[in-house]
């Protein structure tokens, strides 16, 4: 089998072929979020407003994070943090430039969190699918096609159980913990460790508070209900 040919040329005009894998992953991304956002009836606006915080927010934090300590003057760290056409990315600064945004707009607009990240993780892993589809087709690393198919089944996975058979933010924790185990197989560089812990850490942490959120508010509804019940008794005494 050939590998695709590194550009496409389209009427006198020449196309990264990789680039266009990538456009198709983000555009299928937030496709995902606008539909599944508007099923759970969140604003269209605001949901695309998400995006696209979310993602620049997560390259400029990234790119902060990457180049810190390679210059030796804030004017330096300011002309190479514009170069973004470089190399110098962190993955611990898209993680956070990512998450923040999120949090801090479902507490502005009061947006459930766990909702939000449950829909973004099924954007991201239909749209990460997409991106490694073409790596695998432009580089022909036919091992790369188990990373493929383990997004696709983590995509079907959540979105027919999310809501349903398991409470909103969940899904988001078995997200990151399928993408550590996928960085693991494929990518064993040590200097990528603390980032495997760190999804692993907040994989665990959402999952804690989800459930203690639930079975705080589990327990809180069962003692009101249980003294809306003894009230008439106190009466008659």
């Amino acid at each position: 089998m050939n590998a695709l040919p590194a550009t496409i040329n389209i009427a006198n005009l020449s196309f990264h072929t990789y680039g266009i894998f990538i456009l198709f992953g983000f555009l299928l991304f937030t496709f995902v979020i606008w539909s599944e956002g508007k099923k759970d009836g969140f604003n269209e606006e605001k949901l695309f407003d998400l995006i696209l915080i979310t993602i620049v927010s997560s390259i400029l934090f990234s790119r902060a994070a990457g180049i810190w300590g390679t210059t030796t003057s804030a004017g330096e760290y300011f002309t190479k943090f514009y170069q973004v056409w470089n190399p110098g990315y962190n993955f611990l600064g898209a993680m956070f430039g990512f998450l923040f945004p999120i949090y801090v707009l479902t507490k502005v607009w009061k947006w459930s969190f766990y909702r939000i990240v449950d829909i973004f993780a099924l954007g991201a892993s239909l749209g990460f699918s997409v991106i490694l589809l073409g790596f695998v087709g432009l580089q022909q690393r036919f091992e790369f096609l188990f990373g493929f198919a383990a997004w696709i089944f983590l995509y079907a996975l959540i979105a027919n159980i999310r809501n349903k058979k398991i409470k909103s933010g969940y899904g988001f924790s078995l997200f990151l913990l399928v993408n550590t185990l996928l960085g693991l197989v494929f990518f064993r560089d040590p200097s990528n460790l603390i980032f495997y812990v760190s999804l692993v850490t907040l994989a665990t942490a959402v999952f804690i508070f989800r459930w203690r959120k639930t079975n705080y508010d589990t327990k809180l509804i069962t003692r009101i209900i249980e003294r809306v019940k003894e009230f008439p008794r106190r009466k008659k005494d």
